[in-house]
């Protein structure tokens, strides 16, 4: 190893400096007398960076109703405005074909924009459409606490309540391992584990279920909660002063004079440029000292993602009687607003955005209320979580460009839209029906009582951003069965085996070989590819990118 290679590799084995470091100690003044050769370098590297990548999950928490959304099925009977059973007990048969959907809900709510099919729920996002690549059905299991799990770290075999080994890794934790380290803050996530699943501390300690620290440091997870909240870590850091931290960030420069600057493609150096550039941006934007004062209080900004102080408030609620749960989170407008702001002063790359509500979507209805016309439209709560606040943060990231480039930050950024689950639109009675030992009235009460909004492995998903397959649509839902029709891992084909209504041809007893019905493993792996990151090693995640995702080239 020549002395080169060696001094590099010491640098960044005995000091391991990140941005965060040097940012804090640019703040805290100390590189007033930078040597011309090291302020090239920084330049050199800023002008020949990497290509920059950004990766943000928006999560419906609480499970949105699938087959209204991205994997739609057509009602054939939506009869949810007349009010009881029929009179003879020999038609209750007839119950279990209805489809038990928003009340009048027509097969013409049901559209087709461009080559995606879509229900109701996604109609407010059909501008967004040309952009997304869509994949329409996937098997990704039906528990809140299980199923949210998979959905940060893939799918394996895992006990949720050991401790999380050290080669586990969320998806933005993976992301934040490869692509992090030059931010301050990498890795946003306003989502409470422990709140979000109904759990107990003392049966999930620290270091259990979705834990937020592993990997290097910059592939921590940062819990942000409100605008207030991280104006005052970004203070923080900026306060530091003389600490250990610091004296290495100085080590580092002192020994860069001497030898370092050889190797332009030091990851210290990646890191310093990058630090550097964030100052400089917090030093304009808070008129000439570096604060942060200016983060999140912007009045066209906030009237742009239409952000009231309602918004910023963090809620409280009952959840099935026990005390009240909260994710200390703002709501979900004001999220993307303080992640349009963190991606593009420099201080982020990746964000987990999530509805306040705990279990906003999780509706249970049984028969009973929604056959005397209790209303369950999800239209209104999906277009002001999701549709209203995204198009505004996709439109910001096209208007911004990024750096000198010439290039927008929306062609660096990968977005990907889902939900732990989907939701049930029917119930079959014919086990009701069958049991003998229920009396007719008893029979009657229980297909009343019957939840026919349950929680349903058949789910969808969207991916967005310019290196995605856009306008394009993958999957599909029998229309009479209501599961997922195998595809090709590769192609996105459906399984020739299958009909239109998810029944099997004639002559066939069981799927193609090779077919496949994605979950939420390929979602993550999927997502891993197109932010620039290689899925393969990145946690423990088992399931492979969906090659059929990507556009030609990316």
């Amino acid at each position: 190893m020549n002395r080169r290679r060696f001094l590099a590799k010491a640098a960044r084995c005995t000091t391991a400096l990140a941005a965060v470091d040097f940012f804090s100690y640019s703040a805290s003044g100390g590189l007033g007398s930078l040597s011309p050769a090291l302020t090239a370098a920084v330049s050199e590297h800023a002008n020949e960076a990497s290509r920059p990548r950004f990766l943000i999950y928006w999560f419906m928490e609480g499970a949105w109703m699938s087959y209204d959304m991205f994997g739609p099925v057509v009602p054939v009977r939506n009869d949810a405005s007349f009010g009881d059973l029929p009179r003879d007990p020999n038609d209750w048969g007839v119950i279990s074909e209805h489809l038990y959907r928003t009340k009048d809900l027509a097969p013409e709510d049901f559209r087709r924009h461009g080559e995606v099919f879509h229900g109701p729920l996604a109609e407010d996002g059909r501008e967004l459409f040309g952009e997304m690549a869509i994949l329409s059905s996937a098997l990704t299991g039906s528990g809140h606490t299980r199923d949210r799990f998979k959905a940060h770290y893939g799918q394996y075999t895992v006990d949720m309540k050991a401790r999380r080994e050290p080669d586990e890794r969320t998806v933005l934790q993976a992301f934040c391992e490869r692509a992090g380290r030059p931010y301050l803050m990498p890795n946003l996530n306003w989502h409470r584990w422990l709140s979000d699943g109904e759990l107990d501390i003392s049966a999930y300690p620290e270091g259990t279920g979705i834990y937020h620290a592993l990997g290097p440091p910059w592939a921590h997870i940062i819990y942000p909660q409100t605008p207030k909240f991280t104006r005052s870590l970004i203070r923080q850091t900026l306060a530091m002063r003389n600490d250990e931290r610091n004296h290495a960030v100085q080590g580092f420069l002192e020994q860069s004079r001497r030898s370092l600057l050889s190797d332009r493609n030091s990851p210290e150096l990646q890191s310093f440029a990058s630090a550097l550039d964030v100052y400089n941006r917090l030093v304009k934007g808070g008129g000439g000292q570096a604060k942060a004062g200016p983060q999140f209080l912007d009045p066209e900004l906030r009237e742009e993602f239409g952000v009231t102080p309602a918004d910023e408030e963090i809620h409280f609620e009952l959840i099935n009687q026990t005390l009240p749960r909260s994710k200390y989170t703002p709501n979900i407008n004001v999220q993307a607003m303080m992640m349009y702001e963190m991606l593009t002063s420099g201080l982020s790359c990746a964000g987990w955005l999530e509805n306040r509500l705990v279990r906003g979507f999780d509706h249970h209805w049984s028969r009973s209320k929604i056959l005397s016309g209790y209303p369950f439209d999800q239209r209104e709560m999906i277009r002001r979580e999701l549709w209203t606040p995204l198009k505004t943060f996709v439109r910001k990231l096209k208007e911004t460009e990024y750096l000198d480039t010439g290039n927008s930050f929306y062609d660096y950024t990968t977005i990907v839209l889902s939900s732990e689950f989907g939701r049930t639109v029917a119930g079959s009675i014919e086990t009701i029906l069958a049991n003998a030992d229920l009396s007719e009235e008893e029979k009657r009460e229980q297909i009343l009582s019957q939840d026919i909004s349950a929680h349903n492995p058949v789910n969808s998903c969207a991916f967005l951003g310019p290196r995605v397959r856009g306008g394009e649509q993958f999957g599909w839902v029998g229309q009479k069965t209501f599961q997922p029709i195998p595809i090709h891992p590769v192609t996105g084909d459906l399984d020739p085996r299958f009909d239109r209504d998810g029944n099997l041809r004639k002559g066939y007893d069981g799927p193609t070989d090779g077919f496949i019905m994605p979950n939420h493993g390929h979602i993550y792996s999927t997502a891993l590819k197109l932010a620039g990151v290689d899925p393969k090693g990145a946690g423990r995640n088992e399931s492979p990118h969906l090659p059929f995702i990507l556009a030609s080239g990316a």
